[in-house]
This record gives C-alpha cells, structure tokens and sequence, in this order.
C-alpha cells in the first residue's frame, strides 16, 4: 500500500511539542520535523515488488497523492517498475546485453556492429527510461539517410529492438518504443531469387584453380553453404551409400574460425549423384585431405580434429569466408563475366566489384532450381537444402516451380473444357451478346 507523509511535520509529536508557526492553522496543530523546510516536502512510501520499502519525494501533495494512486494501481496489477531501474544508459545496458547473449558467435558479431556503428553513437548516452517512441522515429528517420538497404535499416531497428526487449523482461522500463504503432521500420524488401543457369556454373569453375573446382560442384549438385563446404570432411562423404553428411560448418568467432553445427544446429543427410561421387574421388587423389583442428562453436570450446576436403593450398589451413572470398571466388567470377574486371593500382591488391547476389550461395539456388525442375517436392528440398520450415523454402522458390502458368491452364480446360466446347458448338444466334449480360 502506497501511503503519503509529511517530511516537514511529525506524525506523532509529543503533547508539550511547540507548533509549527508557518503551517499551523486554528483547526490543525502541526509541529516540526527536524527535516522542516529541507527538501520536498510530501513523501511517497511504499513496499516494492520485493518488499524493499521505497520513498519519492514531491512539492506538492496533489502530484504525492497521485503517485501514489499510481504506484498502488502498478502493484494491483502486477506491472509495477522501479523508476531509477531506468536511468541506466542504453550504453552501458547494451554492454552487458552483449555480453549475456547465447546465440551463436556471428549473430552476436552483427549485433555488435549494429550497436557500435548505427545505434550507441546516436542513442548511447540515453537512459532507457528516456527512450521514447519519437526518439525512436528519430533515429530511424537519420538511419534511412546514411544506409541504403532497407533490409539493413529493418536488421539494425530489430537489434535495437531486441536489446529494449530484454530491458523490459529485467523490469527497467515498462515497455518497449520501438513497438509503437508510430514507429514504422520500412518494410523488409524480398528479391525474387534468379537461379545461375548451368552456363554460369561451368564458366566460374573455368575460372577456378583446380582444386576449388569440387566446391561449385557440392554447391551446384548438393546445396552446401559455404560454411558447411569449408568444414566438410572426409568422413563426412559416404560413398557406398551415396550420401553427403553435413555435420557441421566452419564459422568465424570474429576473425577466428571455430568449427560449430550448421545453421538453425540442423545436421541433415543429401543425396550424392554417382557423377558427384566421382568428381569428390577424384579431388581425394589429386588433393589429398589434411587435418585441420579448431575449437568447437566457441574459441575456448574443445579441440575438434578433421580431415577436412578443401584447405588452403600453402600451409593447408581452414578457409576463412572474407579471403577465400576476395582471394578465389571474385576473381573466377570476373574471369567468368559475372562481375566487371578489378580495378587495379600500382602497390594495391586488385579491388573488384561487390558481388551481393552472387556469392557461393548462388550455387543453392541453382541446386534449387534443379531439383524443382526435375519435380522434386517442397518437403524433401527443404530437408536437402536445410531449412527449418518447408514454409520458408516454398515462399523462397515457388516462383521456380516448373510450368505452373501452364498446369493451371490445363487444370481450366479439364475442369471446364466440355461446357466450354458445348457453348461455343451452338449457334452464334442462341448465344447471349456479352453486352447484354
């Protein structure tokens, strides 16, 4: 129960006490307090949530009655939230945020730079409970001038989001702004996935050295990611049964690779052609497999060792995504004609063209595409391709599946062929005129 005090008089004064001269009245006697005429005068007292006794001090007795009625409704239903639980700074929450998050090492790394690049310069001095949703709309508003992808902008507003959510669950503020009807991220944009043709396959592998030629290959013909072919081993290929294992990628901790499950932590078996079998045999002899040891998920996880397939040609360590990237995948695709040729300098390594939609993971949607065309269904395409929900895969492929326009034609004429036939058998004079109906 929330009750209202006097600072400046006591409650209980003894019968001999002097009265107050400046507040006393003909009708109330009130005598001093030694806090008399020190601070604000009315005082808000009540037990909190934990039965820690909690004080406010206020001016007036309207504003400590009303805080109080407040604090008593907040108790009521259980929505109470301590007011200096907020003046923490976004900042300093943030750090600690950071450091308490259980996702997988490069989700937290984006989340960190979200934090360090978009939202702490602007929004880190603020104490959480002075966030607001037009401090919110704000931020986005300036967001929207600097960063180009709205896809962005939405992952760097869900960050934010997420941080305040967690602040709401540990009770520092009551809710959320960036929840607001008023704050309004633009709409993620989805692009219509444009399959490699088999042509552009053949030519990025033309551009390869010959032992990167069996990544494309497991790309184009088993959907691997690029992660998961880095750490594929050779245990991991079943040639008997003709099945690939994807049991695990290899992930960066920062810059350190670490090797960790697959995405979503799905393992999942993909069948293995007899002509890709072939060509992974025949990589086998040509490079054989080194052992690569890397902590597991985290860098002070255990020591992990496999003979993994495709190492750095020089001193046969694991690929990490960014070099392998600028070292090998851009310049097969410049030499292939996806890409403009780099721009050269003297002194300077070559500097090619961003290449967005065009990274390995074009190769699943080409294996994708394949499988769909051939008339694979959703159900075993999103097992092969490592999706969490067959949802997901339909909403990313549909628009591949084969000759829909034509099967729902002739789904029309099947169903309505033979009325159609019989009207347009009849005399043009027992026909209805269009304009008549």
């Amino acid at each position: 129960m929330a009750e209202v005090y006097d600072r400046w008089h006591l409650s209980r004064p003894k019968k001999d006490a002097k009265p107050c001269p400046d507040h006393s009245s003909r009708t109330r006697v009130l005598v001093p307090s030694v806090d008399h005429g020190q601070g604000k005068r009315w005082q808000v007292r009540y037990r909190d949530t934990s039965g820690q006794q909690r004080k406010e001090n206020f001016e007036k007795k309207t504003a400590a009655d009303a805080r109080a009625a407040e604090v008593e409704t907040e108790l009521n239903r259980g929505d109470y939230i301590d007011r200096k639980a907020g003046k923490v700074t976004l900042r300093e929450y943030a750090k600690d945020w950071l450091a308490s998050r259980t996702s997988n090492p490069s989700s937290v790394d984006v989340e960190r730079r979200h934090l360090e690049l978009h939202i702490l310069p602007v929004l880190g001095a603020r104490e959480l409970a002075a966030l607001r949703p037009s401090t919110v709309r704000a931020w986005l508003g300036g967001l929207q001038k600097t960063v180009q992808s709205d896809n962005y902008v939405v992952a760097i507003h869900g960050t934010l989001s997420s941080v305040l959510n967690a602040a709401v669950d540990d009770e520092k503020i009551r809710k959320n702004p960036c929840h607001a009807n008023s704050v309004r991220p633009p709409k993620k944009v989805r692009k219509k996935i444009q399959p490699w043709p088999l042509e552009r396959v053949a030519a990025v592998i033309d551009g390869l050295d010959g032992r990167y030629a069996s990544m494309v290959i497991l790309g184009a013909g088993a959907g691997l990611r690029q992660g998961e072919i880095f750490g594929l081993a050779v245990e991991d290929v079943d040639f008997l049964r003709g099945v690939v294992r994807v049991d695990r990628q290899i992930k960066l901790f920062g810059c350190k690779p670490v090797f960790s499950l697959p995405k979503g932590d799905k393992t999942r078996e993909v069948p293995l052609s007899p002509k890709l079998a072939a060509a992974l045999a025949a990589h086998l002899k040509a490079y054989p497999p080194h052992e690569v040891t890397l902590p597991w998920r985290t860098l002070d996880g255990k020591p992990v060792t496999h003979r993994l397939f495709f190492t750095t040609a020089a001193r046969h360590r694991p690929h990490i995504r960014s070099v392998f990237n600028t070292d090998v995948w851009k310049p097969a695709l410049s030499a292939a004609g996806v890409i403009p040729p780099p721009v050269r300098e003297k002194g300077k390594k070559p500097k090619y063209a961003a290449a967005e939609d065009d990274g390995m993971h074009a190769l699943r949607h080409h294996y994708a595409s394949v499988l769909l065309d051939a008339g694979e269904n959703i159900n075993a395409l999103s097992e092969y391709l490592g999706h969490h929900d067959p949802g997901f895969t339909l909403r990313t492929y549909c628009h591949l599946m084969p000759a829909s326009e034509e099967r729902t034609k002739k789904a029309v004429d099947g169903a309505l062929g033979a009325m159609i036939d019989g009207l347009l058998s009849q005399p043009s004079a027992r026909r209805v005129p269009l304009r008549a109906m």
